[in-house]
């Protein structure tokens, strides 16, 4: 979504979560290996711990303190993590969003962090580095057709392109809309399949939070792969190797706030309903340029289960008054 296609007014229908307590860090000096120490920390305390920020590796550095071992954190490698970009309810029918159609040899980019998968008109599909610029295909439900741009971009300004003008980027859900995708496109082209090869025990994905601390020159394998952390740097290690672990427990006492928000959208094709999460990510960087980084942000829905209601210009005028 193009950060110019909507406009913030004020807030509406949104949960705010504040914790009023920062999350407990816990050093456990028992060597374990990766699956044993999350479910000791999930049966003992709430998760292995997540690093977001470098506020959080500072705590977690003082609670090591002149410890030289490494020490398991929540971080690990899933090399088979493929989903589509667009996941609105009901779109895929059961198995749909499982097909995969594979050049020979593809995909061939294992231990790449961020890779995304491009088609070509041989049908095929290929994985390549996300931040490569390709043409790419959006889709608009409400005309059920695809649109091949042939402006090059990133996958995820494409991404954004398609979510602002039409409603994602292209999903393939049988061999019909593969063919039709082919024979629109000159060469490679973005769809909207995408795979984040390093994820958090607690669902975090590591892409949105940005921050990580990867030791230099390491090799990376993703494959039965998980994440220590010294006081200076995270490491890859197998999952099977045993470590110390470090453990966390989410604050007891949240304050809950709800705030009103009104958007306002340039584009009449702009679907609020399927950007909701994109449009929460935006909202969620702008709180953090304003120092506002530990708020978790939240939807609230209406009674008829939707999150935003459209309002004529002179009753959003009265809400601002």
């Amino acid at each position: 979504m193009d950060e110019n296609t909507i406009r913030f007014i004020l807030f509406f229908g949104l949960w705010v979560l504040s914790p009023c307590l920062s999350q407990e860090d816990h050093v456990v000096n028992e060597r374990k290996s990766w699956t044993e120490a999350q479910r000791y920390c999930r049966e003992t305390y709430t998760d292995l711990v997540t690093i977001n920020s470098t506020e959080d590796m500072d705590k977690v550095k003082q609670h090591l303190g002149n410890n030289t071992d490494e020490f398991w954190i929540g971080l690990f490698g899933d090399d088979n993590n493929w989903k589509w970009s667009l996941e609105k309810d009901g779109f895929y029918e059961k198995g749909q969003a499982d097909l995969r159609l594979w050049n020979t040899g593809e995909p061939n980019n294992p231990n790449q962090t961020f890779l995304c998968a491009d088609t070509q008109p041989s049908n095929k599909w290929s994985d390549f580095v996300c931040d490569y610029k390709r043409p790419f295909v959006c889709y608009n439900d409400s005309a059920s057709n695809y649109i091949y741009v042939k402006d090059v971009m990133n996958w995820t300004d494409a991404q954004w392109y398609c979510r602002s003008k039409y409603t994602d980027l292209a999903s393939v859900r049988n061999m019909s809309e593969n063919i039709a995708i082919s024979q629109i496109v000159d060469h490679y082209a973005w769809i909207g399949m995408y795979k984040e090869s390093w994820r958090w025990s607690d669902g975090q994905r590591l892409r949105m939070t940005s921050y990580s601390n990867w030791k230099a020159g390491q090799s990376v394998i993703v494959k039965n792969s998980c994440v220590t952390t010294t006081t200076t740097a995270w490491n890859i290690q197998p999952c099977s190797s045993t470590y110390p672990f470090i453990c966390s427990r989410s604050p007891d006492i949240i304050q809950r706030q709800v705030v009103k928000l009104i958007v306002s959208k340039s584009g009449s094709s702009l679907d609020l309903e399927v950007n909701q999460d994109a449009i929460l990510q935006q909202l969620t960087r702008s709180l953090q340029k304003h120092g506002l980084g530990e708020v978790k942000l939240k939807w609230r829905k209406q009674s008829d289960g939707k999150t935003f209601h459209l309002k004529k210009k002179e009753d959003t005028k009265k809400d601002m008054v």
